[in-house]
């Protein structure tokens, strides 16, 4: 049969002068599936609009949020004219963007950071998107998409601010969002595009973000243990606020509503009366561990969790442990991070792990606070100084007690396990090689070298002549090596 890639076969030939064993080759086009390409990167201008959609997204869906609710109220109600619902939904819109509110004769700067949360995870996924379409190799997809995203957000409100409140609440709503709407932008971005800033930090420095994150992650599920314990503990409070209310089947729905807006609020005053220091509901009143002072308090479920006046329980202070464990958290991470440091450069980054996991949850917890009016109600939440001061310590110290402990258990596995090889290697030294390949123990100082029957054998093996035939295959072997390759075809 006639080689495939012969240069005597001819296409032109005809079917009588081709052999019988003789295969035809036909070329075919391509074959092209649809849907096997790859994403189609947008034109520049296509992906900056969606990236500017991204912010007017957000910001438009928070207002029809908040708004709806309050006109579903209304309808429910008609405590007045749709306007007036309409007037005190944009007042709540801007007090979830961190402008305040002023509704009636209060004033309120408590911000829901459930509704701001909610904002930040649509404009994060709005904003991956939209640098998901931009080019792959880009490092300016990123930057541009949140700067765009922060705009097209900030415009509207601030306009909106300044109609419906005036320049100080758009201040401080612009102040808020600058930073919640460009964290939750590059958030959303680097999770779609796979591209992380800490990509190019050092090695050692990769993990602290990580272990700040899970410092804070503990403390607030201790947080949230806290409050679901205390809402059980006191479930017949709950039940007694809730029957005086009778505020009906849309009232409890409105209830319902505000308490899980304020959920993340009451989960880290949780987590700072596990800290320590604890927090107040207004002038003059202190919830912590130790002790308990109260004044005069809404009808709101949520707080029938807070403990009863008076000095504290003393099991109420195991959840001092709650920072304990948060600092440990961190250093570990870090720690592991660094497999080669020695114990002092553990307990030195576990303690500034701590430190770090303190200071982050120290403007967690001030975030959260406020006023619930002018009143009674005005400061509420934790204060900033004994938190920063009793989280930057607690996490701090632990998270330098826990790096010390992990390196010098480092140190004594390192030690253990070096011992069987040194102990390996010593013996493999005692060992001598015979001249025939073998090896040998060593004889001892009292035992003489060699006896006369050794070291006539010894002295024939070295004396062996080469045999001939060996010879002259090693010759052969030389030959062949010098003789240049023949390269097959």
């Amino acid at each position: 049969m006639a080689s495939l890639l012969s240069p005597r076969r001819n296409r032109g030939e005809s079917a009588t002068h081709r052999l019988r064993g003789d295969i035809d080759l036909a070329a075919t086009e391509p074959t092209v599936v649809i849907g096997s390409a790859g994403p189609t990167e947008l034109p520049t201008l296509a992906w900056m609009t969606l990236a500017g959609g991204a912010g007017l997204i957000g910001v438009l869906s928070g207002w029809v949020l908040v708004t709806g609710l309050v006109v579903v109220g209304w309808l429910a109600a008609e405590p007045g004219t749709l306007g007036q619902a309409l007037s005190a939904g944009t007042q709540l819109w801007l007090l979830a963007n961190g402008g305040g509110a002023t509704l009636g004769s209060a004033s309120v700067t408590l911000i829901p950071w459930g509704i701001t949360g909610l904002v930040a995870w649509l404009v994060a996924r709005t904003a991956g998107y939209a640098a998901r379409q931009g080019p792959a190799g880009s490092p300016t997809v990123t930057p541009m998409v949140c700067i765009i995203a922060t705009l097209s957000y900030l415009v509207p409100l601030l306009g909106v601010a300044l109609l419906a409140g005036g320049p100080w609440p758009a201040l401080r709503s612009g102040m808020v969002m600058l930073v919640v709407v460009p964290v939750a932008a590059a958030w959303g971005c680097c999770h779609a595009r796979q591209t992380w800033p800490t990509g190019a930090w050092p090695a050692w420095s990769r993990a602290v973000p990580r272990a700040v994150i899970a410092a804070l992650l503990v403390m607030f599920a201790g947080g949230a243990a806290v409050l679901a314990i205390g809402l059980v503990v006191n479930l017949d409070r709950v039940t007694a606020l809730l029957t005086a209310l009778d505020a009906g089947i849309v009232g409890n729905v409105a209830l319902l509503v505000g308490q899980l807006a304020y959920a993340p609020n009451a989960v880290v005053w949780a987590a700072c009366y596990a800290l320590g220091p604890g927090f107040t509901l207004g002038n003059g009143s202190i919830v912590s561990p130790a002790a308990t002072e109260l004044g005069a308090l809404p009808s709101i479920p949520m707080l029938a969790a807070v403990p009863d006046v008076g000095p504290g329980s003393v099991s109420h202070l195991w959840w001092l442990a709650l920072g304990v464990a948060a600092g440990a958290v961190a250093a570990t991470l870090v720690v592991l991070a660094r497999p080669s440091a020695r114990y002092d450069e553990t307990a030195l980054v576990g303690g500034l792990s701590g430190v770090l996991a303190g200071g982050a949850f120290s403007v967690v917890a001030w975030a959260t606070s406020g006023d619930l009016g002018s009143d009674l109600l005005s400061g509420v939440g934790p204060e900033l100084v004994p938190v920063l001061v009793m989280a930057t310590s607690t996490m701090g110290l632990s998270g330098a007690l826990c790096g010390l402990v992990l390196g010098l258990w480092r140190r004594r596995t390192a030690r253990v396990t070096a011992a069987p090889v040194a102990a390996k290697g010593s013996g493999e030294s005692k060992k001598v090689a015979d001249p025939s390949g073998a090896e040998r123990p060593k004889r001892s100082e009292n035992e003489p070298e060699h006896t006369d029957e050794e070291t006539v054998a010894l002295t024939h093996r070295s004396r062996r002549p080469i045999n001939a035939a060996t010879a002259d295959s090693a010759d052969d072997d030389d030959e062949r090596a010098d003789e240049p390759t023949q390269q097959i075809g």
